[in-house]
């Protein structure tokens, strides 16, 4: 377990990234090599359903995402106090908590796809290649979030070489298992929803029997009283995160519904570009999880000044690194657009795509690593309420209102204006972020 609370504060933070940064760097690699693989061997059609078909899946895995970092966040507090005899507890209501979304999801999506798709206005073709997509990915759902708890749980632990391992070996399976069936054995869309069933079976399995064997936590004997209080503790902490990755799901469904009058190869655009953003942004995201960790432990055993100190030199660090990346994206989106498809048009808007929002990349990024920090300080109302101002009340309607006038390259200027209020908004509460004073002391822990 990684110990956050002595040594160099830089140092402990990017060394507890850098095996979560790798291990989602290749699982970001299997999405990015998913689409090339759907994108090549079922088109431009199959492309667009699997972009229309992410909000909906992000819709549930982001919300369980937001509630495994809550009692994330909790286990890494109890672990920076040293109160190791508590963890059983969080770690079975963390079990409890993953076996009941995981059920409801299930049976919510298979019911509700189609409804929510035509909500959406997709239709035809795509509609239906995505409820296909869907049914099938959707059994995959219990492993799925399975594997995402025992992530969370060895995070918390400060374990994020294990993280690494099982979240990458699991990506690269997927990638080849994806590779066999939609490009050998020509079974399409449900062959790539397939290869996530198959492969995040396995991995959670691997997962459980890792955790068992690394770690004598004893949930099983947890007394109702305290399991019952630390799915309180932990569900406070989460809801928050939850409700704004919902938020950001609903509201990319909405931005699939102002985008589709402009044509599949727009939604399969902007399904790529949305990858190979997010494959860009996981180092920072990872650093944010990484604060994050970090500045739990250290409230935990009362270091306030380390919290102060990592704030301000983890989002230095992300500024810096964060131009050298969007110059390289920058420099080479025409290769990256080439990887995807050879249909022209597409090509061509991903390329507009990077253009135009990579020159304000950082404005995301330094965002992420404050909300880290927030985060981190039991703040997760703060990085919600941004989430509702940058995303929901600035990016969607403008990109509504830009579409209309400007087409495809008003939605991606949108883009732009809503991390902009958001960063604005995330550096007022924050206390000044990396570039100001320092933060204001964060609130006590309290039982």
């Amino acid at each position: 377990m990684a110990e956050l609370t002595g040594g160099p504060i830089l140092r402990a933070i990017v060394g507890f990234s850098a095996p979560l940064t790798l291990a989602n760097l290749v699982q970001q690699s299997y999405l990015l090599v998913d689409g090339a693989i759907v994108g090549r061997y079922v088109g431009v059609g199959g492309l667009a359903a699997v972009g229309v078909s992410q909000p909906l899946y992000y819709l549930v895995d982001g919300a369980f995402l937001g509630i495994a970092t809550g009692f994330s966040i909790r286990i890494a507090r109890l672990t920076g106090a040293g109160r190791d005899g508590e963890l059983a507890g969080t770690a079975a209501a963390l079990a409890v908590a993953t076996a009941v979304w995981s059920l409801t999801c299930l049976v919510l999506v298979l019911a509700l796809a189609g409804v929510l798709l035509n909500a959406m206005g997709v239709h035809g073709d795509v509609a239906h290649d995505s409820r296909v997509f869907l049914g099938v990915l959707a059994l995959a759902f219990p492993s799925v979030f399975g594997l995402g708890a025992v992530a969370a749980l060895l995070r918390g632990l400060g374990n994020s070489r294990g993280t690494m391992a099982l979240l990458a070996g699991s990506s690269l399976l997927n990638a080849v298992f994806c590779w066999l069936f939609v490009a050998v054995l020509r079974l399409g869309l449900t062959g790539a929803a397939l290869a996530t069933v198959v492969v995040s079976t396995a991995a959670f399995a691997a997962g459980l029997g890792y955790v068992r064997w690394a770690y004598s936590l004893g949930w099983r004997h947890v007394p109702r009283a305290a399991l019952g209080r630390e799915l309180r503790d932990g569900l406070r902490l989460g809801l928050p995160v939850a409700v704004q990755h919902v938020l950001l799901a609903l509201g990319i469904m909405v931005l699939v519904w102002v985008a589709y009058p402009l044509g599949a190869p727009l939604i399969a655009a902007l399904t790529v570009a949305g990858r190979l953003e997010v494959f860009a942004a996981m180092v920072f995201l990872d650093l944010s999880g990484g604060l994050t960790v970090f500045v739990a432990q250290n409230l935990g055993a009362g270091r306030i000044d380390r919290v102060r100190q990592g704030l301000r030199r983890t989002t230095g660090f992300a500024t810096v690194l964060t131009l050298l990346v969007s110059a390289l994206v920058i420099g080479l989106s025409p290769v990256l657009a080439d990887l995807f498809t050879h249909d022209p048009t597409v090509r061509a808007l991903i390329v507009r795509y990077i253009v135009i929002t990579y020159p304000f990349f950082v404005l995301y990024t330094v965002m992420a690593v404050v909300h880290g920090y927030l985060n981190g300080a039991g703040r997760t109302v703060q990085p919600l309420a941004c989430t509702v101002l940058s995303f929901l009340l600035v990016r969607l309607p403008l990109s509504y209102a830009l579409q209309a006038r400007f087409g495809a390259t008003g939605v991606m200027w949108a883009v732009n204006a809503g991390w902009l209020v958001g960063l604005a908004y995330t550096v007022a509460v924050g206390g000044g972020g990396g570039g100001g004073g320092p933060p204001p002391p964060p609130p006590r822990w309290r039982r």
